[in-house]
């Protein structure tokens, strides 16, 4: 079982814009949806980071996100809003006696990521100073750092996560940052008119794909489940190098063309229906992926922005019919839902997820899953700069995010080498986490490996990372 670390607190700080930012930033639904829930990441670095020069550079970085200084606040038609700059974002620094490889090497056995994060409470963000993002630079003993980062997930999805990230970054080496894009009508419009811009109203749909309204016993029992199992669910990182990639793409491809990302996640959707075996076979399995928004939007510079802009594309199978599909069948179909996702998927959740907002029902909508009946959520991150967070000269050598406290929930992540591979960080039951420790369900996870050496052998120009 991990331990907590012992660290001693050097200085805490609040910090602010540098230049004189006020104003209110709306959110819109889909922020709303999203404020019980953080955002976090802890890197590591192998030599120790100026905390005073960390500080400067987030300060200008601030001045392009002024939001993350703000407080939030419920408007009277039942939408939130954020007053900046209010509490400011919290910046601390603290030593321990810990070196960074021991450190890196016991996350998640020995210690846990949220040792090196200042955690904060989404329930407290409407109080006055509650910072709704922290920032934790650790000294480790014999040099290196750990920068743990804590974001409200109601200001920003892991697209902008990241984004901001390497925004930050790029203030910090003294390289062009670019300019964010923190217009939320961009998506609020969808929930006002039938063609994506602003007219005359529509109704909302009875159902939205992708999320579900709970009834009160169901929001009990799932609340309860989080309860009784969150501190039984820990974070296992799976390693698939290029060639196991290459390997499972190639076993995809029999119905058609489909990208590296739909043969992963419909092999570890496989895989994880299997290691968490219910009793009942028959019983339907759903597989969420989130979908980035961006693209579909109409605005020259909608790969800036920043906000909450994932919608939820689903699979859902029988067990039984998981167990005698094979890779192909199930990344086809992984395929056809990003394929036939389009602006009127967009609308129709804006619509719908404002509508609930309107009736202050949002805190019964939940992703249209049951984690704890077997169904899955896989997040592909690969694309992202997440290794981005580069300061004094310096890119960290590993990130890691704490568990997730809900199961079979996984992300995608680049490799910190470059090398096209990637990490999946798994957040499962710790039974199953055990179990996969077993040879029998290594050989299975990493059963397209032994066909991948003889691929990458004749063909090593075609390797490219997770798409």
């Amino acid at each position: 079982m991990p331990q907590t670390l012992q660290c001693r607190t050097i200085s805490r700080t609040r910090i602010r814009p540098e230049a004189n930012i006020t104003g209110t930033l709306r959110l819109n639904a889909l922020d709303h949806f999203e404020s019980w829930f953080l955002l976090e990441v802890v890197y590591f670095y192998q030599h120790a980071l100026d905390p005073a020069r960390l500080q400067q550079s987030l300060q200008q970085a601030l001045n392009d996100f002024p939001m993350l200084c703000g407080q939030l606040r419920a408007a009277a038609d039942g939408s939130l809003c954020i007053d900046y700059p209010r509490a400011g974002v919290q910046f601390s620094v603290c030593g321990c006696d810990v070196t960074i490889e021991e450190a890196s090497k016991g996350l998640h056995t020995t210690y846990t990521a949220y040792d090196f994060i200042d955690k904060i409470n989404p329930l407290l963000f409407s109080v006055k100073d509650k910072p709704l993002a922290s920032f934790k630079l650790t000294r480790m003993k014999g040099g290196g750092s750990a920068l743990g980062i804590s974001v409200a997930h109601a200001l920003i999805d892991a697209y902008s996560f990241y984004y901001f990230i390497q925004h930050w970054s790029r203030i910090h080496e003294g390289l062009p940052a670019g300019t964010p894009l923190h217009d939320r009508s961009l998506l609020s419009a969808y929930s006002e008119s039938d063609n994506g811009f602003q007219g005359t109203a529509i109704k909302s749909p009875d159902t939205c794909r992708g999320f579900c309204l709970l009834t009160s016993w169901k929001l009990l029992k799932l609340i309860s489940s989080f309860i009784m199992q969150q501190k039984s669910i820990v974070c296992s990182v799976l390693h698939f190098n290029r060639r196991q990639l290459l390997a499972i793409k190639n076993a995809a491809l029999q119905l058609g063309p489909v990208s590296m990302g739909d043969a992963l996640c419909a092999h570890l959707w496989q895989f994880c229906t299997r290691i968490a075996r219910a009793a009942e076979t028959a019983a339907s399995r759903k597989l969420l992926i989130p979908a980035n928004m961006r693209p579909l939007i109409h605005h020259p510079q909608s790969g800036h922005y920043v906000g909450n802009a994932i919608a939820h594309l689903e699979l859902v199978y029988s067990q039984e019919q998981l167990d005698r599909a094979d890779i192909a069948a199930i990344a086809h179909q992984c395929r056809k839902q990003v394929v036939a996702f389009d602006q009127g998927h967009i609308r129709e959740q804006m619509l719908w997820l404002r509508q609930h907002e309107q009736e202050k029902h949002l805190y019964k909508i939940y992703a249209d899953i049951d984690p704890y009946a077997g169904d899955c959520m896989i997040s592909n991150l690969s694309r992202l700069p997440v290794y981005g967070a580069c300061f004094d000269r310096e890119q960290p050598f590993w990130a890691a995010v704490p568990a997730i406290p809900i199961p079979w929930v996984l992300q995608i992540m680049p490799a910190p080498d470059g090398s096209g591979a990637v990490d999946v960080h798994a957040h499962l039951p710790r039974s199953a986490a055990d179990t996969l420790q077993g040879d029998t369900w290594r050989d299975e996870l990493y059963k397209y490996g032994e066909a991948a050496d003889s691929e990458a052998a004749a063909n090593p120009a075609a390797f490219s990372p997770v798409d």
